[in-house]
C-alpha cells in the first residue's frame, strides 16, 4: 500500500511539474502538424515585399508597363536592325501616366503604341510587331483603360480572306 500511495504522489508532484510547460510543447507540437508552417511563410512575405526596390511612384501600378519595357529590351537584341526607340518613348510617356494617374493620357498613349505596332512603324520587325503585340495585349489592363487595340498587319488592311482557307 505503501508503494501505491508513493506511486500516486510522484504521478501528482510530476504532473504539477509539467504543468508550466504545456504551452510551449503544445506549440511545439503544432509546428510539426502538416501545413502548420504556412502562416510563417505568409508573415515573412510583406517584409521581403517591402525591401524590394522602389522605382518610383506608382510602381506597383505601372508593373505591366515595365513587363513590356522588359519584353521590348528583348526584342531590341533579337531584332538590332529594327528601330524601338519611339516605342520605349511612348511606354515611357505611359508609365508616366500611370504614375499620375491620369487614366486619360494612360488610354491614348497605349492606343497610340499599339497603333505603331499594326502599322510596324519606324520599321520594326513585322515577327517583333506581332509578337510585342501579342505579349502587350495579355499583360496591358486593356478594359481597365479602355485601350482600343486595332488589328494588325495584314488583317488591319482586309488582305486576309475568311474563305482563304477553306479552299476546295
Amino acid at each position: 500500500m505503501k508503494a501505491s500511495l508513493f506511486i500516486r504522489r510522484i504521478g501528482i508532484v510530476a504532473s504539477l511539474a509539467l504543468i508550466p510547460w504545456l504551452p510551449v510543447l503544445s506549440t511545439q507540437a503544432a509546428d510539426q502538424l502538416p501545413g502548420a508552417g504556412i502562416p510563417e511563410i505568409m508573415q515573412v512575405q510583406p517584409t521581403m515585399q517591402s525591401d524590394a526596390p522602389v522605382l518610383g511612384t506608382g510602381s506597383a501600378q505601372s508593373a505591366w508597363v515595365d513587363e513590356i519595357v522588359n519584353s521590348l529590351s528583348i526584342y531590341k537584341a533579337n531584332y538590332p536592325t529594327s528601330n524601338f526607340a519611339p516605342y520605349l518613348t511612348k511606354l515611357n510617356a505611359v508609365r508616366d501616366a500611370v504614375g499620375r494617374g491620369d487614366r486619360r493620357a494612360v488610354k491614348g498613349e497605349m492606343g497610340a503604341f499599339f497603333k505603331m505596332l499594326a502599322k510596324r512603324a519606324h520599321g520594326i520587325s513585322e515577327v517583333a510587331a506581332d509578337e510585342l503585340t501579342n505579349f502587350a495585349q495579355m499583360v496591358t489592363p486593356v478594359q481597365e483603360y479602355g485601350i482600343a487595340v486595332p488589328r494588325s498587319g495584314a488583317e488591319q488592311y482586309g488582305t486576309e480572306t475568311p474563305s482563304s482557307g477553306s479552299a476546295q
